[in-house]
């Protein structure tokens, strides 16, 4: 399986309003950034949180310049770039290389960027 979410192309929608954003559950703490997060793997304890083994999404769109926009995936657990997944969605990985914790990943992951572009937030260039 390939992903058909390449983040080399990715673009943010330029029709985007802070109101819409906020609505979505954007965060903007660093004006005039926007920032989401949502996690994509982990395990939940029984005390009913995560833990520090788990990967999120991140993107962060500057409204002031559309073009300066950002997508990552990351390893909360060392604060860095979850590198299996960001090989997957810069397609220099297949789906069946990854292990089935990834694999459940990039499952999540993708659930999560159809609901984006679903809302218009992003899109993919051809």
């Amino acid at each position: 399986m390939k992903t058909k979410y390449n983040f080399n192309k990715q673009k943010f929608c330029e029709n985007l309003t802070e109101e819409k954003l906020k609505d979505l559950g954007f965060t903007n703490h660093y004006k005039p950034h926007w920032f989401f997060s949502r996690i994509i793997n982990g395990k939940k304890s029984k005390k009913g949180n995560y833990g520090s083994f788990t990967d999120s999404i991140c993107l962060t769109i500057d409204l002031n310049n559309m073009s300066k926009s950002n997508v990552e995936i990351l390893d909360d657990a060392f604060c860095q770039p979850c590198i299996p997944l960001v090989e997957y969605y810069l397609n220099e990985k297949t789906f069946e290389s990854l292990t089935s914790y990834c694999q459940e990943a990039v499952k999540n992951c993708d659930e999560i960027i159809k609901w984006l572009i679903d809302n218009n937030v992003i899109y993919f260039e051809k």
